[in-house]
């Protein structure tokens, strides 16, 4: 065992170090380890979530591509987060993040962002706990211009906030059937949720309701009001490290332990939910936030 350890930061990472060289960084407690290729960081529980860089993303053809979650995410939670990275040009309804269920067809129940299907471009939240009543929580604004977006939602029970690019969208606009029952509303008041999905909507069993075309990065998901980390997390237009913030689950969409390969996107959070690519949604590694 050394009785020496090297120590330095997440922003003074040496320039030039050879694989295998380790490190202590004092700023995000975390050991770091150069594999000749790109900084790869431990926690001390063994998660492996942040490696220092974002080089993939995930790149859906808006026919058939998605990621299923291994179970659903924080069933329970009655406040929570929601946050991504997307780039496309879609003009249809195009989900991001969903959670919903699968057994009840066009009246089933749903909860998740997405690209409007009402509103084309524009970013938004849906909410419907149950048959009869729903909220979506649309954007003032279009984001369907090829550029990376970040796209937030969060509730502390009562109320949401949107926000899209590290700033509150204060011109969203709330619609809906019966949507004052429903404000605020999260997971832990859906009445059925037995699908858990990024890049599409499923219901009624394997059936679907749109897909996502275009690219999605660094999904995250807390069972918390994050409104006041916005800053923290948008990281003024570059994806950073969330494990301070400790996120219930976090996908970073190539740059985990599937290092850009394989058909499993690791969480890499403590929350341990991996997700199975679906129809070949492929890492790309030629664009990313």
């Amino acid at each position: 065992m050394p009785t020496t350890i090297l120590t330095t930061t997440s922003s003074t990472r040496p320039g030039s170090p050879s694989a295998g060289d380790a490190y202590f960084e004092t700023d995000t407690k975390n050991y770091i380890i150069y594999d000749g290729a790109n900084w790869r960081g431990y926690n001390s529980d063994g998660v492996s979530g942040w490696s220092g860089s974002n080089t993939y993303s995930l790149n859906f053809d808006g026919t058939d591509d998605y990621l299923t979650a291994a179970s659903i995410v924080t069933p329970t939670a009655q406040q929570g987060t929601i946050s991504a990275w997307v780039k496309s040009t879609t003009t249809s309804f195009s989900p991001i993040f969903n959670i919903s269920s699968n057994t009840n067809g066009d009246t089933g129940y749903w909860t998740g962002l997405q690209f409007s299907g009402g509103s084309p471009g524009k970013l938004e939240f849906g909410h419907r706990p149950n048959a009869g009543d729903y909220i979506l929580y649309t954007s003032a604004s279009t984001y369907n211009d090829g550029n990376w977006h970040h796209v937030m939602v969060t509730t502390n029970g009562s109320a949401y906030k949107l926000f899209i690019d590290g700033a509150e969208d204060t011109g969203a606009t709330a619609s809906g059937t019966n949507n004052s029952n429903v404000v605020g509303g999260w997971i832990g008041d859906m009445a059925v949720k037995n699908s858990c999905n990024i890049g599409v909507q499923r219901r009624n069993a394997d059936s679907t309701n749109g897909y996502f075309s275009g690219n999605i990065d660094e999904v995250a998901v807390w069972d918390s009001d994050q409104s006041s980390n916005i800053s923290t997390i948008y990281n003024s237009g570059t994806p950073g490290n969330l494990l301070p913030l400790n996120p219930n689950h976090w996908w970073r969409m190539g740059d985990g332990a599937e290092g850009g390969s394989g058909s499993t996107v690791y969480d890499m959070s403590l929350g341990s939910v991996n997700a199975t690519i679906v129809n070949q949604a492929n890492f790309d590694n030629t664009t990313a936030p």
